[in-house]
């Protein structure tokens, strides 16, 4: 009788070390995130709509209810030609959830180009006209 209680006490231990680490874990959303930075170009000075996930939607259903909740936006942003712009956040899941929008109005093509980078590797890069979207999934 003496084994069976010693290993159910070495399981309950074992038991409570996941429970400590998965509590620690999820009380530090960072320890297992991703470092994704967005990055923004046009060829004309402009002011434009930048809009980015900024935070990880526990589902596709909290975003769809309270997509500003997640989702940065950034109205009538100047950029001058030429420049870039860089938003830097952290993602647990950026394979799911990075993207990045920009669009302005001007009477030529501002060329947009966007970029999302995770974690240093370059994984989207897009070119568009007066608009760009740059994501790791299909919306």
């Amino acid at each position: 009788m003496r084994i069976p209680t010693t290993v159910g006490a070495a399981l309950a231990v074992a038991a409570a070390g996941v429970a400590v680490s998965q509590a620690a874990a999820a009380a530090d959303p960072e320890a297992g995130g991703h470092e994704v930075t967005y990055t923004i170009t046009t060829t004309s000075d402009l002011h434009g709509d930048i809009r980015y996930i900024e935070t990880d939607p526990p589902s596709m259903d909290a975003y769809n209810a309270e997509p500003d909740k997640y989702l940065k936006t950034l109205y009538r942003t100047p950029i001058t030609g030429g420049q870039t712009l860089v938003y830097t956040t952290t993602l647990a899941d950026p394979g799911q959830w990075a993207l990045i929008t920009a669009s302005g109005g001007l009477r030529i093509n501002p060329e947009f180009r966007c970029e999302i980078a995770v974690d240093g590797e370059v994984v989207v890069s897009e070119q568009g006209g007066s608009g760009v979207t740059c994501s790791t999934r299909p919306w």
